[in-house]
């Protein structure tokens, strides 16, 4: 902005300018698809405001952003008031003071913490190393003898020959042939790499890579797909039925009458959009949702949303954690439909009855213990859950005015409500995750899990990729099990300082926690991208592992860098 002065009055103008040239204490304006210049703090947002940060963060789920300052002892990174450059806004306008630009941003101190990391040495360069300093040895062993003996030899011979010998019995065993024959199979190794879509650019790497032990590995975008998708579809039809909505099984229109409501609801209460290449854009829990109910209804899409118009919508917000449309019925004068859709507990406390089909029946006390036992199967398995409910309006002028921004302010019911069913969704494993990891523990290499995630999502999808056994932690001494799945609040007690352990002063509690964590630990969750670097540092400098670290996002850096072998996926 720039202020002037007109009239004895302040005027703000809005100005573009490259990010380059912003500095702290500006204030920026963004909207859904900007990306942001620098770290800012908000000032202002509209309601359900959301950022993408998962090259950032390792989040998996578009985060919301409000003005309500947090709390002491909240890590910058999981401020809910901040946004940081290089992410991306998905959903809602925002203002904000910068307050970080070049190398003093998140992402600047990423990179510092890279610029600091000691550089790893790799198994072959030490072997290498190891080897020269016996064939040293035995070179100088060789020439002194050889010189010793010329010297001790009864036949006389002059001193230039005696050097001579001596020499050539020393440079006799330096392996002129080693440099040649290690580079020329590192190349050809490497030649079969890119053979398995692998580019090498360190090429001792490949060497090392056959010796690792630990493998510490991302979730977002490594392990899963790093792509919101609805998986399961929940109704009530003579009891509960649960859908999976996977391309195979949704290949051809769903003829069931309860999935193709809750398809509909779908549908009709979304506010994603398609942009100039026809492709849907908007908040990925929205594009996710609406690409299964359009698997489920068909491609008459489009027009079914052309003949119910959406005529109002309450926008989802942080208090009421609902959005609610309503949409005229094309066949019908007068007639209009309301669908909600939002946490599954706000949304059940509105409902009364539940859709069986094509009729609807009491939603009594029983059903509704059924519907919270489904809503706990899914959200234990990772899952983020919405919840749909409608109701239908009749009696309405065509012409009616809806009004009100929370149920005590609507002119309309705001009770009541059909419950028509639940979505499920995640963030999938990728194919072929889960037969990698058993190659790996077949090959005695750990797998661990190192995620910006939620502890509870991270666990659910370890053990469905194998990196946790089914019901493993329950058999665990509560000891170990303490150890097994690490939060990174509990890592920032411990964390050392400088860029190992190796010259860190700790005391023995501090170090009894990284010797329990090095050898119990399964999933880390909740880490930052420091946190990342030391997990992988205690494996090398307490455990005496050699580790390889996988990663697809900005946050993975520094443990790539700071691995023997550093893995970097995808195109983020």
């Amino acid at each position: 902005f720039r202020n002037t002065f007109q009239g004895g009055k302040k005027v703000v103008q809005e100005q573009w300018i490259e990010p380059g040239d912003l500095v702290p204490g500006e204030l920026v304006v963004l909207e859904a698809g900007d990306k942001i210049p620098a770290d800012i703090r908000i000032t202002f947002c509209t309601e359900g405001a959301e950022v993408d940060n998962a090259a950032l963060t390792g989040e998996s789920l578009p985060e919301a952003r409000t003005v309500e300052v947090e709390g002491e002892g909240v890590a910058v990174h999981e401020a809910h008031n901040v946004c940081f450059f290089g992410t991306t806004v998905l959903k809602g306008k925002m203002k904000g003071v910068v307050f970080a630009t070049g190398d003093d941003t998140f992402l600047g101190q990423i990179n510092e913490t890279m610029t600091q990391c000691a550089r790893t040495r790799s198994t072959l360069e030490m072997q290498i190393e190891h080897f020269v300093h016996v064939i040293a040895y035995v070179a100088m062993a060789v020439g002194l003898l050889s010189l010793v003996a010329n010297l001790m030899s009864p036949v006389k011979r002059p001193i230039d020959l005696i050097l001579e010998n001596a020499a050539t019995a020393f440079f006799a065993q330096v392996p002129e042939g080693l440099l040649p024959t290690v580079t020329i199979s590192l190349m050809i190794a490497s030649t079969r790499m890119v053979q398995r879509k692998v580019l090498v650019r360190k090429i001792d790497a490949i060497e090392t890579l056959g010796c690792v032990s630990v493998l510490c590995s991302d979730k977002t975008g490594t392990l899963t797909s790093g792509c919101m998708t609805a998986t399961d579809i929940v109704t009530y039809a003579d009891g509960f039925s649960a859908c999976r909505c996977t391309e195979t099984e949704w290949a051809a229109p769903v003829q069931n009458a309860s999935v193709l409501s809750l398809a509909q609801c779908g549908i009709l209460n979304n506010s994603s959009k398609l942009n100039r290449e026809g492709v849907l854009a908007g908040s990925p829990t929205e594009v996710a949702i609406m690409e299964a109910c359009t698997r489920v209804f068909g491609d008459d899409r489009m027009q079914y949303q052309e003949q119910n118009p959406q005529v109002f919508e309450i926008p989802f917000n942080s208090e009421t954690k609902w959005m609610l449309t309503i949409h005229a019925d094309g066949l019908r004068p007068g007639a209009f439909r309301m669908v909600l859709k939002g946490a599954p507990e706000r949304v059940l406390a509105m409902c009364t009855r539940v859709l069986d089909e094509t009729t609807t029946v009491d939603l009594t006390e029983q059903r509704r213990g059924e519907i919270n036992s489904s809503l706990y199967k899914l959200m234990s398995g990772g899952r983020r859950v919405l919840c749909f409910a409608e109701m239908r309006l009749d009696g309405y002028a065509d012409d009616f005015v809806f009004e009100g921004s929370s149920p005590e302010k609507c002119n309309f019911p705001m009770e009541g409500f059909t419950w028509v069913g639940l979505i499920g969704l995640e963030d999938p494993p990728k194919e072929g995750v889960k037969d990698a990891i058993a190659v790996l523990d077949n090959a005695s290499c750990k797998t661990v899990m190192v995620t910006g995630d939620h502890p509870t999502t991270a666990q659910a999808i370890a053990t469905r990729i194998g990196i946790l056994k089914p019901g493993e932690l329950d058999r665990m001494p509560q000891e170990i099990r303490d150890y097994t799945v690490i939060a990174g609040g509990d890592l920032a007690k411990y964390l050392p300082g400088g860029d190992g352990f190796e010259n860190a002063a700790f005391d023995d509690e501090q170090m009894e926690f990284w010797r329990k964590t090095v050898q119990h630990a399964r999933v880390f969750a909740r880490v930052s991208p420091v946190h990342k670097r030391v997990i992988v540092r205690a494996y090398q400098q307490i455990g005496g592992a050699i580790v390889a670290m996988t990663g697809d996002g900005v946050n993975d850096a520094p443990a790539l860098k700071a691995a023997e072998v550093g893995v970097a996926m995808g195109i983020r």
